[in-house]
């Protein structure tokens, strides 16, 4: 039996038939009857609703006990309407029928149609004949004749589907469609079953199978095959993937996928999902018998899961993890991309402006150059801040304080455990030339325990801190100018930080602060570093200048542009970064936005000395009548100094474009190139196919040219073909 989850199993073409046509259509002709006949009948009515009947002519015949409607006879109960050229009801043996041009109209906008219905009393039993129906999802069903039997209900000659037929020649076939010789539907399993069905393209039959089932609309979840995957590249060959739903219990189940590819051997995937009064959690792996050279035993695989759960009305807790066999195995099967993976365990508070947390992390390294000993653990790590109303601090303003604590550990080289313990104030005041000051005021210290540290031939074992007091003041002068619905806008910008030179000991490893760009977003910042294992000390004055123009249509341009200056260079700035120096590079952004379809920015480093661009990010985004446009631009020069195999030039562009040929097909690419190699990364280009709303046909070429050991360029073809209401959504 092939079924599945709501989400994912095909509509029956009896889905939206909720109630059998001949029954509906006793229930009408019940509700009819005159007295006494009426008030006998009545209580196997299935609706306490008043019933409307018009008709040319409505007749009695008390010793046949036999009621007949005739001539344009509509009977009207609720939002269902029933229309037929008559409606008899024979009380002696209890069979209502309705014959010429029955018709019903359901409340959900279902239409059916029949030549001749008839129906028990008690609804057991029944018969109709040309039975056709527009469903309220638009789809289309059409049968010979019906029989209903006890909880059975069954369609002989059945052709099902979600397309459109043609006006002009109504005769001609459906896009595509189902025809089956006998439909069933158990009322008592929920099944609908198919025998001997065929699908049929443009009239030409291309698949067949003699017993197909699935559930009935009223089946939440079911155990069962779903819909199989096929995809190929040069990686795996072919591949198909053949899911299994299994349903365990109402809040849980679990997908188990089997898959075969040509090229890579076979393999297994599963997936466990469970929900709880307090949170819901999954967990998921895959292991394959791999046939290459590189993978280790030829056994490659991973596991993964997640969860959350609520412990308090502020306090929850969670975990995020994936573990991988090998360093490319999630991409070779395309799970991800990541280079490096990270598992946490964490635990935390939110409540009102404070927040806690304490987590454990663990990270697995997937790069050739990568050493998993080397990589830390860190455990625990923990962080809480409070920030008080605004106002309420000694000489108003705002306070805040915060508090972290971080034990990083490895198999290979350092361990460290710091505690960091700081807080500060702000104040605003707008001056009487209309500027606006902002003093801070922070204070901070950090202590460190240090393991195993090595730094140029020496070495440390032991405590090491500091504390770092600071004070900033921040001065700002908005001029705006109006004309009509136009504005512009002009705000020089001037930040002086006071705060004492060092603090960046050798002894305190540099663990969380790495990563470091000195931009736009942090230009204004007191702290440019993301992390807290480097401070930045010494008196220093950012300035800047930003500008604004915005019309009344909601066009605008803006732009940022700025430098910062220190009393003397920084070491702790690595060479390139453009703050190394006294006097550091100039940087900023200018974006424009004429109108909702057109989006312009760059973002910019120039060298301070020669105005030569150290990084460039350039982009657009537009949108004109049916096509689409997408590209960007990214330039990345690294200093002489600092060249390694992760930190060299970089000038990178991507494409994408798409175009609608009509409303229902459109055409798309891309296009990643390597300027700085003269080397494509990757491209691709693709189409979407939406026939009579009915059939969806997505196909793509993707072409990459990355390597990295069993990872080798490849070519992967990927089609998709949708039936509406049998094959997915989309």
């Amino acid at each position: 039996m092939v079924a599945g989850p709501a989400s994912t199993r095909r509509r029956s073409t009896l889905d939206r038939l909720r109630a059998d046509l001949l029954a509906a259509a006793a229930v009408v002709v019940l509700s009819a009857l005159p007295d006494p006949a009426r008030a006998q009948a009545l209580p196997s009515l299935a609706s306490d609703e008043p019933i409307l009947l018009q008709a040319d002519e409505v007749e009695y015949a008390r010793e046949l006990e036999l009621v007949v409607a005739r001539g344009n006879v509509e009977v009207a109960q609720g939002d269902r309407i029933v229309r037929a050229d008559s409606l008899t009801y024979n009380r002696r043996d209890g069979i209502v029928t309705a014959q010429g041009n029955v018709a019903m109209v359901e409340p959900d906008g279902s239409v059916m149609f029949a030549s001749y219905a008839q129906l028990d009393e008690g609804f057991a039993k029944g018969i109709a004949r040309d039975l056709k129906a527009r469903l309220a999802d638009q789809t289309l069903l059409v049968a010979a004749g019906s029989t209903r039997e006890g909880r059975f209900t069954q369609m002989d000659k059945a052709a099902y589907t979600a397309c459109e037929l043609c006006e002009d020649k109504p005769d001609r076939p459906a896009l595509w469609q189902i025809k089956a010789d006998k439909v069933t539907h158990d009322e008592q399993t929920r099944d609908i079953v198919y025998r001997d069905a065929t699908l049929e393209l443009l009239g030409v039959p291309i698949a067949y199978t003699p017993y197909f089932s699935h559930p009935d609309p009223t089946v939440d979840r079911r155990s069962g095959v779903l819909a199989p995957t096929y995809r190929s590249n040069s990686t795996l060959g072919s591949r198909i993937d053949i899911p299994y739903y299994i349903v365990i219990d109402p809040a849980t189940d679990a997908t188990v996928t089997p898959m075969w590819t040509t090229d890579q051997g076979a393999g297994l995937s599963a997936e466990y999902r469970r929900a709880l009064d307090n949170g819901a959690y999954a967990l998921e792996g895959m292991i394959a018998d791999a046939t290459d050279d590189v993978a280790r035993d030829n056994v490659r695989g991973y596991i993964a899961g997640r969860g959350r759960f609520d412990l308090t009305d502020t306090w929850r807790w969670g975990f995020d993890g994936i573990w991988a066999g090998d360093d490319t195995v999630l991409r070779v099967y395309d799970i991800t991309n990541r280079e490096t993976l990270t598992s946490t365990l964490y635990a935390e508070e939110l409540n009102g402006r404070d927040y806690a947390q304490i987590a454990g992390y663990w990270f697995q390294g997937l790069r050739s150059t990568q050493r998993q000993s080397e990589l830390p653990t860190a455990l625990p790590m923990a962080q809480w801040s409070r920030l008080g109303a605004p106002g309420m601090a000694p000489l108003g303003g705002q306070w805040r304080m915060e508090s972290s604590f971080a034990g990083l550990s490895r198999q290979d080289g350092t361990d460290s455990y710091r505690a960091t313990v700081g807080g500060g104030w702000n104040r605003s005041y707008i001056g009487s030339e209309g500027g606006v000051y902002t003093l801070t005021a922070n204070l901070r210290g950090d202590g460190y325990v240090v393991d195993d540290l090595t730094d140029d031939g020496r070495s440390f074992n032991g405590t090491a801190g500091r504390i770092l007091p600071e004070i900033a003041l921040d001065w700002r002068l908005p001029m705006v100018r109006s004309d009509g619905e136009t504005r512009q806008m002009i705000e020089p910008i001037v930040m002086g930080v006071i705060s004492p030179y060092g603090g960046n000991s050798w002894k305190i490893p540099n663990e969380d602060s790495r990563d470091f760009e000195f931009d736009e977003t942090n230009l204004f910042s007191t702290q440019r570093f993301s992390g807290y294992d480097r401070v930045e000390g010494g008196p220093r004055v950012s300035y800047g200048l930003r500008v604004g123009h915005y019309t009344g249509d909601g066009g605008q341009i803006t732009g940022l542009v700025g430098q910062s200056l220190r009393a003397r260079a920084d070491d702790t700035f690595a060479p390139g970064s453009g703050l190394e120096d006294k006097v550091s590079d100039y940087v900023g952004r200018v974006v424009v936005t004429p109108n909702p379809n057109l989006d312009l920015y760059y973002r910019f480093r120039f060298d301070k000395d020669t105005f030569e661009p150290r990084r460039t990010d350039l982009g657009a985004a537009w949108i004109v009548d049916r096509a689409s446009f997408d590209l960007s631009y990214t330039l990345l020069r690294a200093d002489e100094r600092e060249v390694t195999e992760d930190y060299t030039d970089r000038e990178e562009v991507y494409f994408s474009a798409g175009y609608d040929i009509t409303d229902d097909f459109k055409i798309f690419g891309s296009l990643r190139r390597d300027l700085e190699n003269d080397r494509s990364i990757n491209h691709g280009a693709g189409f979407a196919v939406d026939l009579d709303n009915c059939l969806y046909i997505v196909s793509e070429v993707r072409r990459s040219f990355s390597r990295d050991r069993d990872i080798q360029p490849s070519t992967d073809v990927l089609v998709r073909v949708v039936l509406r209401t049998l094959g997915g959504t989309y």
